[in-house]
């Protein structure tokens, strides 16, 4: 072979050449990124638009709908979901994974564009967004310490979220449980009827009286001023002070008709640590940068601010650090990879018995390693944990090339040929035969690479990382092997302990000829066995059970709350407390951070606790054991809903990070929450379901307020008067801003509490007349208490609501819940008009194993040219692909032994399993026709020939791929 000639023949350039590629691997290592997963974008769009004050059926028909009939016209659209909740509408479209995600984020906003003026006026300016699958907060600061809660907020705005956005690639910094400084006017409802006033009186006042105007420029020679009128409030006393009306020649100020107050903004968020209240900053990154390098140079940052802050008594701690779980997480693999490795060669010491020798094809693994590394680099490809498992897989692989190589060219060392001779002689001998199996595997791991759908964008650097080491192996086994080989390997000497192994080895190697030769005499005998046992594993299939993933034990878990609809903070906070008191005590607890309205909707009835374990080495329980024991002790708590959940390493689309996600479709929530009900009661009766909730809340109190239209109009009182006044009124309306220590805060009027604690109270509120008289609310309306959804979801335009539900791993996985769940609706007769679908999850394993069952078919046809290709025959492949069904027998049943789950990486290793089957089968059948071409042996005695000949090369790379991985 010309390439392994010119190896041995120029030591110095082939020496220079795998230099080259370890100099080029470890500069690239040294640049490389880490992530937790690959960069990968999605074309999915995001819509949020703001409606303050609207409840959710408004936000739908008026918001929601106009905004999706305008995005549905868009081409390639796969899902289009929607939610509508109080004041807030969000619309996620995601496209086929072939549209480019810049020109969907155009389209959208042109259609935008084309439906504002179909939106109500005063609504805020749609927000349009592209999914990132890096939006997950990679690090949470908190900001605690004895300030009163306005100035520690300001510490944490202006002074610590300031400094860590300034870092670079630092993207969106969230700040929840903070409450900024706010001037409240708290009017007395009786005080202003008396004084003939109404709120927009209040307001008017505000705005007139609390003002700051530019008035121009002054140009005085060279010289030119700016001019300013300044007539704003610089304190609540001030405010009070304001003249509102004059009744009799004397003035009514605010302090008459109620009170002013330097407070704080509405409570809506809180964070605590343990029972600890703190203010919580989530940090995010920009798209596409390093998360370990932006969440070091955060650490420093923080690191910089402790003393800083610490002389004025405030505290800085990091509650979750995405980035120590990279760490670990790729540290663990690269044990792992190093560890298999170093088995690996241990492998190949046992059997051939010679330190050089066993050398030669242990630099093997650094090189490809080291070598890929500088191809990733090149891609674009980062250290995550798709690429780390690649290498860690193929490390088996990397040295099955040189193993072949190693073994042949011993061989014929022992046999009396000199190095050189025997390096050129057993390198060109099979040749051909490492250039089919190291083609083979690429065969199998391209199809993983080009998978469709979201599992393919995953998997195409695992599958190419892989493509790039095997690569590199096969020219280091022609390049750098054959040449250390012709130099370093010299005829073994053999001692008492290398004689004992020979005596091992060559009675396995008798054994297997034995066997062989039954085999070859009783052809019929071994096929129908084969066949037999092959159809006798179908029945084994009834044993495995199917899931997407494997939960890893990653030491915590989330605990997410929602307590009953209208609940304040601090009740839901009552919950966690609650829930807190269960954990208190357990050695396996580290610490708990719990958030309250933390998303867009800042719902003060929902919130999520961060639970951390401490590490897996110091505790005796599992991960999965923790979450059972605490889903146990927290079943007594009836007045809230509360779920055991993963921590999701994937956030944004709006989807929660449940087991099971169930969607009925059709066009009357009443409907759908009915069979939802009806769903949920069906699986509480059944064993291994948990946390059994729903997305729909149909039981919100509202009171609506309705216009006596014709009465209004004799009284000159108009509708938007009403509006104006109860949000006014009841909700608070922030009016303008005062300036104070160079920021600028909220200035706000609402009644007093006494005087909107119930709803009769709305009724009666005053508003001004034609005629300027006060009028009583409840001459020109009436209100009606009634009950409206919290939320309306909806997929493709159509309402729905979603079934969730977690699973207990020791009693049931993924595959066999499905198909009780789908079963179950079944049974219930959906009405016409209304469908199901499982998403989450569910979807991705459905989707997943589709794709992957096509890169298997896909890796066979590879695997059959590759074959016809080496023997030059359309008959010799399937000798070899024969064996690849009977491989699956050995695979199902270690599964069932070890009780584990046909999974999507368990998917990868029976594809990679095939490869290795094929490497086998392609190393005896080439020298079978070897030793036919080249002796003129006949087959049956070519194949006894080959078959113990080659018994020791397959045992190594079998044996050197099990313990590698």
């Amino acid at each position: 072979m010309i390439l392994s000639d010119t190896a041995i023949r120029r030591p110095v350039l082939t020496t220079m050449v795998i230099s080259a590629i370890i100099v080029f691997g470890v500069v690239s290592f040294q640049r490389i990124g880490i992530d937790l997963f690959p960069r990968v974008e999605f074309p999915v769009i995001t819509v949020l638009t703001e409606l303050r004050g609207a409840d959710p059926v408004t936000i739908e028909t008026t918001v929601t709908d106009p905004i999706e009939e305008a995005v549905a016209t868009i081409s390639a659209i796969k899902h289009l979901r929607s939610t509508s909740a109080e004041g807030f509408s969000q619309v996620v479209i995601e496209f086929e994974l072939e549209k480019d995600v810049d020109v969907a984020y155009q389209e959208v906003q042109a259609k935008l564009g084309t439906v504002r003026g179909e939106l109500p006026t005063d609504i805020e300016d749609p927000v349009v967004e592209k999914f990132d699958i890096d939006a997950a907060p990679i690090l949470t600061v908190l900001v605690s310490g004895d300030l009163p809660l306005a100035e520690l907020t300001h510490v944490a705005d202006k002074t610590v979220k300031e400094r860590l956005q300034r870092l670079p690639n630092v993207g969106q910094v969230r700040i929840v449980g903070g409450r900024e400084r706010e001037i409240w006017l708290w009017l007395d409802r009786d005080r202003l009827e008396g004084h003939q006033l109404t709120v927009q009186d209040v307001i008017a006042a505000l705005r007139t009286e609390h003002v700051e105007y530019p008035g121009g420029r002054v140009e005085t020679g060279p010289l030119e001023y700016v001019v300013k009128t300044k007539a704003e409030f610089e304190s609540a006393e001030q405010f009070a002070a304001m003249t509102l009306a004059y009744r009799h020649g004397a003035p009514i100020r605010v302090r008459d008709v109620g009170h002013v107050e330097d407070g704080l903004a509405e409570e809506r968020s809180l964070a605590q640590l343990d029972a600890r209240r703190a203010i919580a900053l989530q940090v995010r990154r920009q798209s596409g940068t390093n998360t370990v390098q932006v969440a070091d140079a955060l650490l420093a940052e923080v690191q910089r601010l402790r003393p800083e802050l610490a002389a004025r008594g405030v505290r800085l701690e990091v509650a979750q650090d995405m980035s120590k779980f990279i760490r670990e997480s790729v540290h663990e693999v690269q044990f792992h990879l190093l560890f298999g490795g170093g088995l690996a060669v241990a492998i190949v010491f046992l059997f051939l018995r010679n330190v050089r020798s066993t050398f030669i094809s242990a630099l093997v693994i650094p090189t490809c390693v080291i070598g890929t590394f500088a191809l990733m680099h090149a891609l674009g490809f980062t250290q995550n944990m798709m690429t780390l498992l690649g290498l860690s897989l193929a490390i088996g692989l990397l040295i099955d090339d040189s193993i072949v190589v190693q073994e042949n060219t011993m061989r014929h060392v022992e046999e009396g040929k000199p190095p050189r001779a025997a390096a050129a002689f057993a390198t060109n001998e099979i040749a051909l035969a490492v250039l089919a199996t190291t083609l083979s595997v690429v065969a199998v791991f391209i199809p993983v690479a080009f998978m469709s759908g979201i599992v393919g964008r995953f998997f195409y650097q695992f599958g190419l990382t892989v493509t790039f080491a095997v690569l590199i192996s096969l020219l280091v086994a022609f390049t750098l092997d054959p040449m250390l080989s012709s130099r370093l390997l010299r005829k073994p000497r053999p001692g008492r302990l290398w004689h004992a192994s020979e005596r091992l080895l060559g009675g396995l190697d008798r054994a297997y000829a034995a066997l062989l030769a039954v085999a070859l005499r009783r052809r019929l005998a071994v096929v129908l066995l084969a066949v037999g046992v092959f159809v006798g594993t179908g029945f084994l299939r009834r044993y495995v059970a199917f899931e997407f993933i494997q939960a890893e034990d990653q030491s915590e878990f989330n605990v997410r709350v929602k307590a009953p609809l209208g609940a304040s903070v601090r009740a839901t906070a009552d919950v966690f407390a609650r829930v807190r008191a269960a954990l208190a005590g357990q050695p396996w607890l580290a610490y708990t951070f719990t958030t309250i309205g933390a998303d867009e909707l800042q719902r003060a009835n929902e919130g999520l606790m961060y639970v951390k374990l401490v590490p897996r080495g110091q505790r005796t329980v599992t991960q999965a054991e923790a979450m059972a024991w605490l889903r146990a002790r927290v079943a007594d708590i009836r007045d809230a809903r509360i779920s055991i959940e993963l921590v999701p390493r994937v956030s944004g689309g709006g989807m929660r990070q449940t087991d099971i996600q169930l969607e009925l479709r059709g066009p009357d929530l009443a409907t759908l929450d009915a069979l939802a009900g009806r769903i949920k009661d069906r699986l509480r009766t059944l064993a291994g379901y948990a946390d059994i909730d729903s997305s729909y809340d149909r039981s919100k109190p509202e009171v609506n307020v309705y216009v006596k239209r014709d009465r209004a109009a004799d009284l000159g009182v108009s509708p938007l008067t009403v509006a104006q006044t109860v949000r006014a009124l009841i909700g608070g309306e922030r009016v303008t801003k005062f300036k104070a220590t160079g920021d600028r805060y909220d200035v706000s009027v609402r009644l007093t509490e006494p005087d909107r604690s119930r709803p009769e109270d709305i009724e009666r509120l005053t508003v001004r007349g034609r005629d300027g008289a006060l009028v009583n609310l409840r001459n020109v309306a009436w209100i009606q208490p009634e009950a409206g959804p919290v939320q309306i979801n909806r997929y493709n335009r159509a309402r729905q609501v979603t079934v969730l539900a977690n699973l207990k791993r020791d009693e049931k996985v993924l595959g066999t819940a499905l198909a009780e769940l789908g079963e179950i609706v079944q049974s219930l007769g959906l009405p016409p008009g209304y469908t199901y679908g499982f998403v989450g999850q569910a979807d991705a394993m459905r989707e997943s194993f589709g794709y992957l069952l096509f890169a298997l078919g896909l890796a066979i046809v590879l695997i059959y040219m590759v074959l016809a290709a080496q023997f030059e025959s359309f008959v010799h492949p399937f000798t070899i692909m024969l064996s690849v069904p009977l491989s699956v027998i050995g695979a199902l049943a270690a599964l069932i032994l070890t009780r584990q789950t046909v999974s999507i990486f368990t998917m990868i290793g029976i594809i990679m399993l095939m490869g290795l089957v094929t490497k086998n089968g392609i190393l005896l059948v080439d020298y079978t026709n070897t030793l036919r071409r080249r002796d003129g042996l006949e087959r049956n005695a070519a194949l006894l020939r080959a078959g113990p000949v080659r018994l020791r090369p397959i045992l190594m790379t079998t044996l050197a791929m099990i313990f590698g991985l």
